[in-house]
This record gives C-alpha cells, sequence and structure tokens, in this order.
C-alpha cells in the first residue's frame, strides 16, 4: 500500500483525528508546521534588488545623520 493510500484510509477511519486529539496538540501542530514550512520557502528567496537599494539608501541617511549630530 502506498503512502497515499493509507493516509486516504487513515483519513476515513478518523484515525488521524484520533491520534491528533491524544497528543494534545491536534490542529494546532498541523497548522504551525505548515506555517513554518510556508516561512521557510518566503526566508529563502532572494532580497529584491529595490529592497537592496532602499536599505543601502537608509544606512547612508543614517551614517549622515550621526555625522551632522557629532558636529
Amino acid at each position: 500500500m502506498s503512502d497515499r493510500e493509507a493516509e486516504d484510509k487513515k483519513l476515513q477511519t478518523g484515525q488521524t483525528q484520533r491520534s491528533q486529539q491524544s497528543s494534545g496538540f491536534g490542529i494546532n501542530t498541523a497548522i504551525g508546521k505548515q506555517l513554518k514550512a510556508y516561512y521557510d520557502d518566503v526566508a529563502s528567496e532572494p532580497v529584491p534588488d529595490r529592497f537592496l537599494s532602499l536599505l543601502d539608501a537608509l544606512d547612508e541617511a543614517e551614517t549622515a545623520s550621526k555625522k551632522n549630530d557629532r558636529e
């Protein structure tokens, strides 16, 4: 039996729901795992060049501001 078929059978018999309830976390664990997977995908994407340019401009403005404050 394939993993997919086994999972389908668990869903039909309600075993997945019982095992989640017995763990004490239930659906929250599944949601947490999916959110983490989504976050990991987003976090691994490269930063757009436009954002990098804005960050560089912010650093330059902050440096200039600190330099003016010292004078």
